[in-house]
Parts: structure tokens; C-alpha cells; sequence
């Protein structure tokens, strides 16, 4: 794949809550939706920390801010050819479910899975920074 452009952005989902965090650094955009990064992921001390491609950005970003807007619906970032996935889904009560897996394939294979609970108002501020990352050029 082509780089497209690299960008150095952080871009961090806030939980208010320092056992909980997720964020995306070193981002390498490969084409319209394609891109990879680092991501930094922790709930209640699970971690990953790896970088990984990714092919939906552009649908992730607006499901992001639709679900932001609406308080309804759930979306996941993901690439086509692999099971690693990060997804948001929002509950009646307006929380935001953060769940997140990630699978090595070796000869000792590892899978993690992380979930924690934010709240709404994350969305927002999410999708505003990975819309900066996506414009990025």
C-alpha cells in the first residue's frame, strides 16, 4: 500500500477516568478510508499497545457523529481481512460501551479483549479529531 500522508496527531477519547483510556497516535493514511496507527488502549489494567490498519475510517467517523447527535446506534473500526476490531455502542441510558479486540496469530497465539463504560459526551470530541486526521493531506 501507498502512503498517502503521514500525520502526528494524537488523538485521545476522553473518559474522565484514568483507568479507561483509549487513543490513536502515528497515523499513516493509505488511500480514501485505509490507514494505520498506534493504538493505546486500557481498561482497569489490560492493555494493547500496537500499531494496526484499519479500512473504515471515513464510515466510522460519521457513524461517530451521528451517534453523537442521535444518542442511538453503535459503529466499529475495523479492517476487511482481519478479526481486530474497536467498537462504540451506545445504551438507552446513554452510555457508551468501548469494546476492543485484538488477535496475534503465531505459534503461541494471543487474543486480547478489552470493554469499559464512558458516556456520551465523548463522541463528539472524538469524531472532531479523527475528522482533522482524515482531512489531513
Amino acid at each position: 500500500m501507498k502512503i498517502k500522508s503521514i500525520n502526528d496527531e494524537v488523538v485521545t477519547l476522553l473518559t474522565n477516568d484514568e483507568d479507561k483510556y483509549l487513543s490513536f497516535t502515528n497515523f499513516s493514511l493509505l488511500g480514501r478510508d485505509s490507514f494505520k496507527c498506534k493504538v493505546n488502549i486500557s481498561s482497569r489494567g489490560f492493555k494493547y499497545e500496537k500499531e494496526v490498519y484499519f479500512d473504515n475510517m471515513n464510515t466510522f467517523i460519521e457513524n461517530i457523529e451521528k451517534m453523537s447527535s442521535t444518542l442511538l446506534g453503535e459503529t466499529e473500526l475495523k479492517e476487511e481481512f482481519n478479526e481486530h476490531f474497536i467498537k462504540f455502542s451506545l445504551t438507552k441510558s446513554g452510555h457508551v460501551i468501548v469494546s476492543a479486540s485484538f488477535v496475534e496469530y503465531s505459534d503461541h497465539s494471543q487474543n486480547i479483549f478489552i470493554e469499559f463504560e464512558s458516556d456520551q459526551t465523548c463522541l463528539a470530541p472524538l469524531a472532531k479529531e479523527l475528522r482533522k486526521v482524515a482531512n489531513y493531506s
